[in-house]
């Protein structure tokens, strides 16, 4: 497997009959990889359909802009991307969870729009938590790896990034996130945090590394190199709002048992005191 460049900027998309496969400077970034060999008919309309679509996702102004602040500020790029992210994910997981948001009618306009929107508190912590703490996480782990692998493109290289990526770095990501779920849903005490760690931390563990090889596989396929951080955060975006949704139900569950324990208490309690009164009226 070989990158080709031979510069030519004549043409709208990286193929013709005279250079045969070639790139444009802006379809260079994407780092699409050309067979290297016999290149069968399969092979050729295979990457022709695809340096098609990407480039025809990089030509996006709305894409090209995004790439090119991602060039120039990364970090800061990636901490508005999470940040955002963040923030619909609790709007999108009170939604799917069902979560029901009281609002009295005499209420101020804004707070009906919330209410109607399922908007709350949480949302803007987990924008904060995107913006502060998963993204420049996210970054400077990557930057770890990259400095740690450059230059190594054996096939034992291979598998140690993959084996550091899946065993190192994706276990500290989803303490780092469910420890952060925990403060934002208002766990008090050690204890508490503790304990809803517990019960997510293997499934969600579980679920990452089944999703991870999938992922990164699809990312070198058909997406862009410039827009992988895009990709993988919203592949992020879609694991926590599953995860954010079952908690949710969970708190839900909870919730309900203590109403009913509370009731079933109160009713006895009611019904050992109006005993207690008709054994006294008998006494008398």
């Amino acid at each position: 497997m070989t990158l080709l460049d031979c510069g030519c900027v004549e043409h709208a998309y990286p193929y013709c009959c005279t250079h045969e496969f070639h790139e444009t400077p802006l379809y260079r970034n994407s780092r699409m990889i050309v067979p290297h060999g016999l290149k069968t008919q399969y092979n050729i309309l295979k990457f022709n359909c695809l340096s098609k679509l990407s480039f025809n996702l990089m030509e996006n102004p709305l894409v090209a802009r995004y790439v090119a602040a991602l060039v120039a500020r990364p970090l800061l790029t990636k901490c508005y991307t999470s940040g955002v992210l963040g923030f619909f994910q609790e709007i999108l997981a009170n939604h799917i969870a069902g979560v029901k948001f009281k609002c009295s009618k005499d209420a101020a306009l804004s707070a009906r729009i919330m209410a109607a929107c399922k908007m709350d508190g949480r949302a803007v912590k987990m924008a904060l938590y995107g913006f502060f703490v998963s993204a420049p996480m996210n970054h400077y782990m990557n930057l770890w790896m990259q400095k740690w692998f450059a230059g190594r493109t054996s096939i034992k290289s291979k598998i140690g990034h993959l084996c550091t990526q899946m065993f190192l770095v994706a276990p500290i990501q989803t303490l780092v996130f469910l420890v952060s779920m925990a403060f934002i849903g208002g766990a008090s005490g050690s204890k508490e945090i503790l304990s809803r760690v517990r019960m997510g931390y293997v499934k969600m563990l579980t679920l990452t590394w089944l999703i991870q090889p999938s992922a990164s596989f699809l990312a070198t396929r058909f997406v862009p190199a410039p827009l992988w951080s895009l990709f993988f955060n919203l592949v992020g975006f879609s694991v926590g709002t599953y995860f954010n949704v079952k908690i949710k139900k969970q708190a839900m569950m909870v919730k309900e048992a203590k109403k009913k324990h509370r009731r079933g208490s109160s009713s006895s309690s009611s019904s050992s005191s109006s005993s207690s009164s008709s054994s006294s009226d008998d006494e008398k």
